[in-house]
């Protein structure tokens, strides 16, 4: 399968619901982000919840998994998404994780400029995501690569904690960036 995008040093690639458990070592070797954003470690099955975790309603169509790979091939990242939601021509990034060791280097900012060019040629016009309140480095990271503040929603319960969440978003069109 061609690769959906490249970054210096990282591939990704589409993956099918069906293989969601490629996931599972990568999300228990990320046990600071699952005890910060739930307060507790990643469950056995955390990956195979994943796809269940959508917005209700949607698809398996509208699902999008992407695992990314060193150039070992080795899966150090992940990014999930859902495909117009909750409008046409807007995504919603539900998650954006690297493993501790890929961290730090410029990685995530790659992954994400290269993502949001991905988008671009899909057509996508806008992008969402939603920042945990006990997650104050991500919310550095979203803001630096250009997201903007829209709402706090919540309180939410996430598992065994309960905060608000910063929805944020980033027009990927000039149209969508004028006011």
């Amino acid at each position: 399968m061609a690769p959906l995008f490249q970054t210096a040093d990282l591939t990704a690639e589409h993956v099918a619901d069906a293989d969601v458990d490629l996931f599972q070592p990568l999300l228990e070797r990320c046990e600071d982000f699952f005890q910060r954003c739930y307060g507790r470690p990643a469950r056995p099955d955390e990956a195979k919840q994943m796809p269940g975790e959508r917005p209700p309603g949607l698809g398996p169509e509208r699902g999008h998994l992407v695992a990314l790979k060193d150039a070992g091939g080795t899966l150090v990242g992940i990014l999930e998404s859902v495909s117009d939601f909750p409008s046409p021509g807007e995504w919603y990034l539900g998650l954006m994780l690297l493993a501790p060791e890929a961290r730090r280097h410029g990685r995530g900012e790659a992954v994400i400029r290269a993502y949001e060019d991905w988008l671009r040629s899909q057509g996508v016009r806008l992008l969402r995501l939603g920042v945990a309140e006990p997650n104050p480095e991500a919310l550095r990271f979203w803001t630096r690569v250009g997201f903007r503040e829209e709402k706090w929603v919540g309180p939410l319960e996430q598992g065994l904690l309960t905060y608000r969440v910063l929805r944020m978003s980033k027009p990927l069109t000039s149209a969508e960036a004028t006011p």
